[in-house]
């Protein structure tokens, strides 16, 4: 079930987040990238997948006007499930035009999730000693 962020759900969403961040090697696990899920979550539409024994598995926040989903994260048990797609469907409902994200150029799995399900990369950013980032628009 795909239904809007409460407040209650917000330390499930915390934590499948840092979780993921373990997959995530080559990124720094700062405290600026959790005040900025905090935010999100706060003040941001936001979605959550909730499976009804297992609780949150996956959410997502949209940026509104621009539409960028940025933060979209899927436990890992729960990965190719259809926790994302679903996620995906209600942000477009609610979207104006074509969904954005961002994804590091690293993150293979994520990569090919996207790829799979139609988005196309627009553009590359970072540099020498930064993670390097693509810009992916959806189908």
């Amino acid at each position: 079930m795909i239904r809007p962020l409460e407040t209650a759900d917000i330390p499930e969403c915390r934590d499948i987040f840092t979780d993921c961040l373990t997959d995530m090697p080559w990124r720094e696990r700062h405290r600026g990238q959790h005040l900025a899920l905090r935010r999100a979550l706060e003040t941001q539409p936001a979605w959550v997948a909730e499976e009804p024994n297992a609780g949150v598995i996956g959410f997502l926040t949209l940026q509104v006007p621009t539409d960028y989903v940025d933060h979209l994260f899927v436990d890992r048990d729960w990965r190719f499930c259809g926790v994302a797609r679903g996620l995906l469907e209600v942000a477009r409902i609610e979207a104006t035009g074509a969904l954005s994200l961002d994804v590091d150029s690293e993150n293979m799995t994520a990569r090919r999730a996207y790829e799979a399900l139609g988005w196309q990369v627009v553009a590359s950013t970072g540099g020498a000693g930064r993670a390097r980032q693509m810009r992916l628009v959806g189908p």
